[in-house]
């Protein structure tokens, strides 16, 4: 193989690598920015219904519940109840924090921690989906069992 040839052929294979490797870290960039923002509609629902929660809001707290939610309370004041009662540290938490987030068969999942009134801490899950043109909506919420500690 002449000198030039082997040159040539280099030069393209650096060329095509190169492109290559952009679209890649360009893909995987794009990627991260629609994770990041999932995470952020993810945290406004869930923010906006604990928010309505906290301003005894309850039709507003229930509009961020999905079908499948409404299906099983008929309406905003059963839903109210039954969050007051069976989850008081959601209703009214004395403080909350966002944990990890994650996708998971279309769904968005979101973790949040809670500090109740008695500074006692609980985690729940939140499931939310999308129910189109970019409505997200909360699916369920489910409680994060504490494991035992060694400590």
């Amino acid at each position: 193989m002449h000198t030039l040839s082997r040159n040539f052929l280099i030069i393209n294979i650096l060329f095509f690598s190169s492109f290559f490797m952009l679209s890649l870290t360009e893909k995987i960039f794009a990627d991260t920015k629609k994770i990041s923002n999932l995470e952020k509609k993810a945290q406004l629902v869930i923010s906006s219904q604990i928010n309505a929660f906290q301003n005894f809001d309850t039709n507003k707290a229930y509009s961020f519940a999905s079908p499948f939610i409404k299906s099983k309370f008929a309406n905003a004041d059963k839903f109210g109840s039954m969050v007051k009662s069976a989850y008081p540290m959601i209703w009214e938490p004395k403080e909350f924090k966002f944990l990890e987030f994650t996708l998971f068969n279309e769904s968005l999942i979101q973790r949040v921690l809670f500090i109740d009134k008695n500074e006692r801490i609980f985690m729940f899950d939140y499931e939310i989906k999308n129910y189109g043109q970019d409505e997200w909506l909360i699916n369920g919420v489910y409680q994060v069992k504490k494991t035992s500690s060694g400590a």
